[in-house]
């Protein structure tokens, strides 16, 4: 570490030690200065965070908003398990736990880490990743989840939940600008239609022009504008009978999906095809001849029906939803000047229609006897529709010095154009089951299981103009093929409750992730071979504790996970360009520990974080046919998980009797460890740097709550960092809109309630 990092860091903690004596939002604070209760639904039913023998971290709707965390992207500054790899599109993004996710173009796979909003499962990955908005909780479960979550999640769930219609009219507006012409506004109500129907809607717009630039035609890039909107009904007609029904909607555009070119072996063509825009370690900017853009919109119906039967509680979650992608990106990142004679300008257009139909029915038993349970069943089908082009068009001849090329100077021709058409489906159906025994007062066993059976079915077809691979597109191919598989995962576990305030356990876990169809552009015969499930042998013991009379929350686990058959994305080459496939990568293991904490040292303090140490190596890479010699080099090497990651934020609420209101200081760190940009991907240059990221803010509030004003600063240190990496001669990287310093104030009025 250098100097001026250590001495960034070294300043970071200073502030937030200092910020023990003045930090934001007193959040999860009860009257007597105890740390409050954190109720969670991390075994499908309410229950205190601190009785839940699972790996369970929780960011509560305030937090998310005190901090200015407004997309699930962000969420990886506050939990440090989790982490994101960007991808070119939402499509190929994802999040990963424990160094554990699936990153893929393939539309015959499902995700690692499954996210999960109101009980609705969103079953592709790309969907995630949405502006969060009228948010009660965020619980991330660490380590599989199968047995209780709906579909199958092999490395953990993101579930969000929303907040609920109230039972008294209120309402909100709230106008938040940030640095960049970056502005967001909110608005919302909730309320009673009648004594036994509630009401609520909330709505979100915001808009960014961007951070970077792209030289070849000065547009501005790494923006967005996005809009977004959900409105609910809660119907209780009786005691024993509630309704909810949920719908939303969200539309998205954005330039934030170009990579640029961070590094390059010297004398590689790129650096030249770059010019004037100057290759380097820091660099944000692009020189493109297709500005990047991505369109997502996505929407959903769900109704949840809660029928008490006695002590016992029937749930039925019935969900339609539909998600829309489009994509322009330029497929060789430079632009026409530069080029020379026998090189070409590639762009991609690729369109994706994705609708998915959930249902999930539950019964819960009541609690406090001898066995209490939850059982279920479940059913999943999706059906999506893909289109993607790639067109190259290269320079042949030229009549100025040194084989440059330039429109009316130089002769051009298609060299590369291929389209694709194809559809998959899949369907996933399960019944579930996990009982608590409870041998005494103390002790509890846990046992878990579910019976899946899942099928994949494709269609593809792809046209190329010419008869052999040219770069990025392989010749014409056409193919149709289904798989069907059953599989088994379940969970045992011990929980001890040592006293009142410390419980202990202990789980194994059997993680199954279904089988896949690498069905992407440049399918070829043996990608029509199904992938086998991903498997996994989890085992994870727990602390919990409540100590000092409540003052300090305490959680600690440690954790070991063995995968097989993992699936992941293997990179290889067609004609000179670089594709990706998914494959059964062979086997990996991840172990380590982690720790979660609040605490209320003082009155108005609380501070809260977390830290994780994860080992996430690969253990016997299974090269793919056709992977060049040095691919079985990767065998013992690291995933792409950071080993070591730690947040830390102190909120504090200074009390101002002579003024009309009261003063919120709020200061949060996170760290990340460096790590490698890939499973399988050789490095030149440094892998993912390790980055602190250094937040403040002050807020002006309202004794009765009825106004806010928050002035803000993130990214304080200026932290330069990248999400993701993809390497050959070059690095292409991506760098996020919090890899720079930025300033913003939030405006909030509450009315009613």
């Amino acid at each position: 570490m250098s100097i001026s990092i250590q001495r960034r860091y070294g300043m970071a903690l200073a502030a937030l030690m200092a910020s023990a004596a003045v930090p934001a939002f007193a959040f999860a604070q009860a009257d007597d200065g105890q740390v409050a209760e954190v109720v969670v639904t991390a075994q499908r039913r309410s229950e205190s965070l601190q009785k839940v023998p699972v790996a369970v971290s929780v960011i509560s709707g305030d937090q998310l908003e005190a901090r200015q965390t407004f997309s699930t992207e962000q969420l990886v500054e506050q939990v440090p398990s989790l982490t994101f790899r960007k991808g070119t599109t939402n499509v190929n993004s994802s999040l990963n736990i424990r160094g554990i996710g699936t990153t893929s173009f393939s539309s015959g796979s499902e995700p690692a880490v499954s996210t999960v909003i109101d009980g609705v499962v969103f079953a592709r990955s790309g969907q995630a990743f949405f502006d969060l908005f009228d948010v009660e909780r965020v619980e991330v479960l660490r380590g599989p989840q199968g047995t209780l979550f709906g579909k199958n999640a092999s490395a953990g769930v993101v579930s969000i939940i929303t907040r609920k219609p109230s039972a008294s009219p209120k309402s909100f507006v709230e106008a938040s600008y940030f640095d960049g012409n970056e502005y967001r506004v909110r608005a919302g109500y909730s309320g009673p239609i009648s004594d036994t129907l509630l009401f609520g809607v909330t709505g979100v717009y915001g808009q960014y022009d961007g951070n970077a630039k792209n030289v070849f035609n000065g547009e501005t890039v790494n923006g967005y504008e996005r809009a977004g909107v959900r409105g609910k009904l809660e119907w209780t007609p009786t005691e024993n009978l509630t309704v909810n029904l949920i719908a939303d909607w969200t539309n998205a555009v954005d330039n934030a999906s170009a990579d640029v070119i961070g590094y390059a072996t010297p004398g590689d063509a790129i650096i030249g095809q770059e010019a004037p825009l100057v290759v380097g370690p820091t660099n944000r900017d692009i020189n493109n001849d297709v500005d990047p853009v991505t369109k997502d919109s996505s929407w959903g119906y769900s109704g949840q029906i809660d029928y008490r039967l006695g002590e016992y509680t029937l749930t039925s979650i019935t969900a339609w939803r539909g998600w829309g992608n489009t994509e322009y990106r330029d497929g060789d990142y430079t632009a026409v000047q530069g080029k020379r004679v026998g090189t070409s300008s590639s762009r991609d257009t690729g369109l994706l229609d994705f609708n998915q139909f959930t249902q999930e029915v539950r019964l819960a038993s009541p609690i406090g006897g001898v066995v209490d349970y939850v059982v279920g069943a479940y059913y999943y089908k999706t059906d999506q529709d893909n289109y993607f082009n790639r067109f190259n068009v290269g320079c042949t001849a030229t009549t100025l010095a040194g084989g440059a090329c330039a429109p009316g100077s130089s002769t051009y021709a298609v060299t590369s154009n291929g389209t694709a058409n194809f559809t998959t489906g899949l369907q996933n159906s399960a019944i579930f089951g996990q009982a608590n025994l409870h041998f005494n007062d103390r002790l509890t066993g846990i046992v878990g299981l579910r019976q899946s059976r899942d099928e994949i079915n494709f269609n593809f077809a792809r046209v190329s103009a010419f008869a052999t691979a040219t770069a990025g597109v392989r010749p014409n191919f056409a193919a149709t093929g289904s798989t069907t598989t059953r599989g088994t995962s379940g969970r045992l576990g011990l929980q001890y409750q040592i006293n009142d305030d410390i419980s202990a356990y202990v789980n194994y876990a059997r993680g199954y992730k279904g089988p896949a169809i690498n069905v992407f552009f440049n399918m070829q015969g043996f990608d029509t071979i199904p992938l086998q499930p991903e498997t996994s042998d989890a085992y994870e013991i727990g602390l919990k504790t409540a100590l000092f009379d409540r003052r300090l929350i305490l959680n600690l686990a440690a954790f070991k996970t063995e995968y097989s058959g993992f699936q992941t994305t293997n990179f290889d080459t067609v004609a000179g360009t670089i594709v990706s496939r998914l494959v059964n990568a062979g086997e990996v293991s991840t172990k380590g520990l982690e720790a979660d904490f609040t605490a209320r040292p003082i009155a108005n303090l609380t501070l809260s974080g977390g830290a994780s140490y994860t080992d996430a190596k690969i253990e016997q890479f299974y090269c793919p046919p056709g992977s060049p010699a040095s691919c079985s080099a990767v065998n013992g090497q690291p995933l792409g998980a950071p080993k070591g990651k730690w947040s830390l934020a102190a909120d504090y609420r200074v009390e101002t009797p002579s003024l009309p209101f009261d003063i919120n200081l709020n200061t949060s760190f996170v760290h990340q460890d460096a790590g490698r940009p890939n499973a399988n991907n050789p490095v030149i240059g440094p892998a993912l740097e390790g980055y602190g990221l250094w937040d403040a803010s002050v807020a002006l509030v309202d004794r009765d709550d009825r106004y806010r004003v928050t002035f803000v600063v993130k990214n304080i240190t200026d932290e330069f960092y990248t999400t993701a990496r993809i390497t050959s001669t070059y690095i292409r990287q991506q760098v996020p809109r919090d890899s720079e310093r930025y300033y913003g104030v939030t405006i909030r009025a509450n009315f009613g309630g």
